[in-house]
């Protein structure tokens, strides 16, 4: 909220400078479009066992491709995601229950892949597993369990998993 916010500001204060200051106004209305287009978006080759993190601005990818030779398994955790609204005087305060999958290297070295709703985590968690061929840790529930990405419902394992 607070990047569109940013964004929606340079795209103003480029309009408003347009009349004035010629120089300025394309800088600032490109900042403000790149900011209000950009994407946080994950790419996955199995055929190569990669992946790329990458930022898509303006249409173009911005990241690097990845090696996932020397990764030891995937795993899932629990977390909180929490927002603050603010608009004028009224301050609304969000939580909601989230899925974070972990790419791990080594006991320091991990790269978080990416953060979504339960349901959409573990299709795509299922998806990495299987394609780059590791094991699953799922933290999401009491104690560690570790699981087999070849179920295709519940929490891999057979056991119906509640994503709420």
């Amino acid at each position: 909220m607070n990047i569109i916010m940013a964004a929606v500001f340079f795209l103003l204060i480029g309009v408003i400078l347009a009349m004035k200051l010629w120089f300025l106004k394309i800088p600032l209305m490109v900042s403000g479009l790149a900011l209000i287009t950009s994407r946080d978006r994950l790419a996955v080759d199995f055929e190569n066992r990669r992946f790329m993190k990458y930022a898509l601005i303006l249409g173009y990818r911005w990241g690097k491709w990845q090696s996932v030779e020397q990764a030891k398994y995937v795993s899932l955790v629990r977390i909180r995601m929490h927002r603050n609204e603010n608009f004028i005087s009224i301050t609304r305060h969000r939580t909601s229950a989230m899925v974070k999958a972990n790419l791990i290297f080594s006991k320091k070295r991990y790269v978080t892949l990416f953060r979504e709703k339960g349901i959409n985590a573990l299709e795509m968690v299922k998806t990495i597993a299987l394609g780059f061929d590791l094991k699953v840790l799922d933290l999401t529930g009491k104690g560690k369990h570790w699981i087999e990405p070849n179920i295709l419902h519940g929490r891999f394992d057979g056991t119906e998993t509640s994503w709420e």
